[in-house]
């Protein structure tokens, strides 16, 4: 059942809402949506204590 994942289905077509890059399938899309606009990891160094 879906009611215990915290992924979200986001419905999108073949194109990119964010870089309006054209593919040739929305699963496509999804994936390039995954790994091109995910947000950045914040860095936290554990000798200086520099946290980004």
């Amino acid at each position: 059942m879906g009611f215990l994942s915290r992924k979200k289905e986001i419905i999108v077509g073949n194109i990119c809402p964010k870089c309006d890059m054209k593919f040739s399938d929305p699963e496509r899309t999804m994936r390039h949506i995954e790994k091109a606009h995910k947000p950045k990891k914040k860095f936290d160094c554990d000798s200086c204590g520099f946290k980004n």
